[in-house]
């Protein structure tokens, strides 16, 4: 199931944190973080999952809905215009913890 279905309060925090309140298992809501750095990568200007440290070269990063953005830089030194990846397609919430799957 998406994250978003199960968090509320749904930020980025230092353009590479995301950060919500999840319910767990207990149908508590608990603050929960996944640092999208250790799971998005850049390939030439496009977002990629299971990549790595997309953050060190985008700009204007921002989290719209479940959707990142950002523009993203190309090899070529230029930024490539603005790109958007759906945490929903890969982030769950899983008993109160974000999880890569």
């Amino acid at each position: 199931m998406s994250f978003a279905a199960t968090c509320s309060d749904i930020s980025l925090k230092d353009g590479h944190i995301l950060a919500c309140y999840a319910v767990d298992q207990y149908g508590s809501s608990v603050y929960a973080t996944l640092d999208l750095n250790g799971f998005i990568g850049n390939d030439d200007g496009y977002f990629t999952w299971k990549g790595v440290n997309f953050a060190s070269s985008a700009s204007e990063i921002r989290l719209e809905g479940t959707l990142l953005t950002a523009a993203l830089l190309k090899k070529s030194g230029s930024y490539r215009e603005r790109q958007d990846i759906d945490l929903n397609d890969r982030i769950a919430n899983e008993s109160g913890d974000l999880v890569f799957r």
